[in-house]
């Protein structure tokens, strides 16, 4: 099963691909950008222009990461534990160097968001993609309405069970956590524009799931790590960093969701060695879109692109119900001698 980790939002959709993107690596890129200009290779890739363009203002809060860039000799790692440690006690970075040597350049990024529901949602099981995994909803058997886990829920647009906008609210907090079951556009971004387009487009009145309507997610969790070759290696341009290269950039990142939230950790180093009229069913079972998105920001600080089952929890599939035997006598017209 496939899985891309993006750099960008850039990252066209493939069949059969997921796809994860996450802001540290763009956090520690600012940072370079910040104080030497946007970054310049020889040769130029592609990817380097798309970095230089990642628009981070208002995307994370500063109490959720701690970010730097700069010089062994500077005192850059010294810096980063110190702001780790007040930020992030339990933090257990993984991508931060045990030494920098004072010529060395280093940036660094690093997020964690943890986001708790009030009222956590039952565990069930249901079908993704042709799989049985493991999910979370409403409903949970013995009490098939539960008020409290259906006010966690807001519906922002209905096509059909098929495709539809949801959010979970996480409590007061300023992160939204949406799902988008919708059809996938040329790239990643583009998906993420047209789901952001499409909140709030329900009158308020239906945005309230209703004691029937049906709310079913699979869970997720993931841990995925991706090394950029394509920016490692190459001659830096810039005026202050010629000479230079990277000779490591990789990007980390770990998710869960689950029925009591959602949780994500992610690090990034750069190091150089050198309306609808009817009953709704908010059923997740087929590619879709997760993110998690600051509500003043034009764009998450994770998006997720789910298309297999790569990141769920299988289970074994229920036996098929069993029929009574037939009964020639039920059937209509003279039996049969």
């Amino acid at each position: 099963m496939p899985i891309t980790m993006c750099a960008t939002l850039a990252e066209p959709h493939a069949p059969g691909t997921d796809l994860v993107f996450c802001v540290p690596l763009a956090l520690a890129w600012r940072k370079l950008q910040d104080r030497f200009g946007p970054l310049r290779f020889e040769p130029q890739t592609p990817l380097a222009d798309a970095m230089n363009r990642v628009p981070l203002d208002e995307v994370v809060n500063p109490a959720w990461c701690v970010t730097g860039a700069g010089f062994g000799a500077e005192g850059v790692l010294e810096q980063l534990r110190s702001e780790l440690h007040a930020k992030f006690p339990d933090a257990d970075p993984r991508l931060l160097p045990s030494r920098v040597a004072p010529d060395e350049l280093l940036a660094y990024g690093y997020l964690s968001r943890d986001l708790r529901f009030p009222t956590v949602f039952a565990m069930r099981e249901r079908w993704f993609q042709g799989r049985y995994v493991r999910a979370f909803g409403i409903d949970d058997g013995p009490h098939p309405d539960n008020p409290a886990r259906r006010a966690q829920v807001i519906a922002h647009d209905y096509v059909s069970s098929d495709e539809f906008v949801i959010e979970l609210c996480a409590g007061e907090t300023e992160d939204r956590i949406v799902i988008a079951q919708i059809p996938p556009c040329s790239r990643l971004g583009v998906t993420v524009g047209a789901a952001l387009d499409r909140l709030e487009r329900l009158r308020p009145e239906d945005r309230a799931l209703q004691p029937d309507e049906t709310l079913w997610v699979p869970r997720l969790e993931l841990e995925v790590c991706r090394r950029f070759d394509e920016l490692t290696h190459r001659p830096l341009c810039n005026r202050d960093l010629q000479g230079r290269s990277f000779d490591e950039v990789q990007q980390l990142v770990k998710f869960k969701l689950d029925e009591a939230g959602a949780s994500v950790t992610a690090e990034a180093v750069m190091h150089g060695y050198g309306a609808p009229a009817r009953k709704r069913y908010f059923v997740v079972a087929g590619p879709f879109l997760l993110m998690l998105i600051r509500r003043s920001a034009p764009i998450p600080y994770l998006a997720l692109w789910v298309e297999t089952t790569a990141w769920m929890q299988e289970q074994p599939a229920p036996a098929p119900p069993a029929f009574p035997p037939f009964d020639p006598s039920l059937w209509p017209g003279p039996h049969l001698r």
